[in-house]
């Protein structure tokens, strides 16, 4: 009996460390890669105090970040060939992925500056932008979202539809569609319009 009590101890303690394995080479896995440059781009992994000069090609996993200076673009896909972003001038954002069987669940977390982004239709992963002020939740569409130095947000749709919810003041929800911009202020306030050609 005493045996057997410190056998089931054993398999569940090698049971927790092959889980706490699987869990770290997920950590490793690029999320995306970073396609293009354009002048100054560095990227923090996850690890690191300090930021590194980007190169074509570079890995970013789960949690590591990317920064635009002036005049400066970096082109990101994912790896899973879901979407592409357009990181323009003086823009920080972080690269966030959590696999769910087969899926890979992704979210954008925009600190400031604008990403365009072009996405394919999701039929069942979850694909997000979140900045200070709003979270949006991406089905397959096209436009960019812009964090302004005060944290607000704006969302621009150029096709698709987007939900947007609000994280500041009541918290509200709504919708942006194909030609439509959307704007959530820094006390929750959300403002909608129509955008122009320009």
């Amino acid at each position: 009996m005493k045996n057997k009590r410190i056998t089931t101890v054993i398999l569940a303690v090698a049971i927790s460390l092959s889980f706490g394995f699987i869990q770290q080479e997920e950590d490793k896995t690029p999320i995306a890669l970073i396609k293009k440059i354009v002048k100054e781009v560095s990227y923090k992994q996850i690890d690191a105090e300090d930021w590194a000069k980007a190169k074509t090609g570079v890995p970013l996993k789960n949690g590591e970040q990317v920064k635009t200076g002036f005049k400066s673009l970096a082109l990101v896909i994912f790896t899973d060939g879901t979407g592409l972003l357009r990181v323009r001038e003086n823009s920080t954002m972080y690269i966030y992925g959590k696999r769910d069987g087969e899926q890979l669940n992704k979210n954008t977390f925009i600190q400031k500056g604008l990403i365009g982004f072009d996405v394919n239709k999701q039929e069942v992963e979850e694909f997000k932008f979140t900045t200070p002020t709003a979270v949006a939740a991406i089905r397959g569409t096209a436009g960019y979202v812009e964090v302004g130095n005060d944290s607000s947000t704006t969302i621009v749709c150029d096709h698709g539809k987007i939900e947007v919810e609000s994280l500041v003041g009541e918290k509200g929800k709504a919708f942006v569609e194909g030609g439509e911009a959307l704007s959530i202020q820094k006390d929750g306030q959300i403002l909608k319009g129509i955008i122009s050609t320009e």
